[in-house]
């Protein structure tokens, strides 16, 4: 029974593509312990938990009552298992394996990009590190920073790109509103706090901007339904009142925005491998 377990906590471990050292410290183990278990030794039943939670499965799975959960539950396993701060952090890592996974380049994968996500930790020049994919079957877009990382993926669509971009017109009324300095400067005050209903007056008042001048941006804004307007009855009337709605869109283009003004770009995987233009 101790191979059999053995011989599934190496399977899990060499599929999650991290080494005997890694797994002994999630599990407060040395390598030399992680290797025992593997050629044969039985592991202590209190840490049966715990090794079941780090590799993704059941403990019905490591005595081999339970059939391979397959990819998909066991990552969802092993995120929902962890805090949210280490799921968001492991779920990046997961996207770079996803990354290299989908270049065939075998070099590039398992713990490298643990490692190299780690030694941004100890990054104190503020670089930037980017990543293109460019590919027939899709697009990968990646930013690695200290404090600043992100991961866009998109399968190429069965129709057109072209028809996620939209006209012309309608891209270039977009545009304008994010080109008024005014907005840019109302989006990031609205952004720098929890998103509860907030008043002209009190948005004049963070952004140094005159009455009139934050009624037009804000009748801007939610014309293109980036804020939701609501009226409150007070004491002195009803007056209106806003909350952003769609930041989830507007902040990455923001960031993006950033990102094409940086100064220090570094490529780090750059790949195209494209027969047919971006735009189909």
């Amino acid at each position: 029974m101790s191979e059999n377990i053995g011989k599934r906590i190496r399977e899990l471990r060499l599929k999650k593509g991290i080494t005997q050292e890694e797994l002994g410290k999630e599990l407060g183990m040395t390598a030399q312990g992680i290797s025992k278990w593997e050629r044969g030794a039985t592991p202590d039943t209190l840490l049966l938990p715990k090794i079941a939670e780090v590799l993704g499965v059941s403990i019905d799975y490591l005595f081999g009552k339970e059939t391979d959960p397959g990819l998909d539950v066991a990552i969802v396993r092993e995120l929902s298992s962890m805090e949210e701060s280490e799921a968001f952090k492991r779920a990046f890592q997961l996207c770079w394996n996803i990354e290299m996974g989908v270049t065939g380049k075998n070099a590039m994968k398992n713990n490298f990009t643990s490692e190299i996500v780690e030694a941004l930790e100890e990054d104190e020049t503020g670089s930037d590190y980017f990543s293109r994919i460019i590919y027939d079957g899709g697009l990968v877009s990646a930013r690695l920073n200290k404090n600043a990382r992100y991961f866009f993926f998109m399968p190429e669509p069965e129709g057109s790109i072209s028809e996620y971009l939209g006209s012309t017109g309608e891209m270039t009324e977009i545009f304008s509103v994010l080109s008024d300095s005014r907005i840019l400067e109302i989006l990031k005050y609205l952004y720098s706090r929890k998103n509860i209903p907030v008043s002209i007056d009190l948005i004049s008042k963070h952004t140094n901007l005159n009455k009139n001048e934050t009624i037009d941006c804000m009748t801007k804004l939610t014309d293109k339904k980036f804020v939701n307007c609501s009226e409150i009855e007070t004491n002195q009337g009803i007056i209106k009142a806003y909350t952003y709605d769609r930041e989830l869109s507007v902040l990455p283009l923001l960031i993006y925005a950033k990102e094409l003004q940086s100064e220090k770009y570094f490529g780090f995987v750059m790949l195209t491998k494209r027969d047919k233009p971006l735009i189909n």
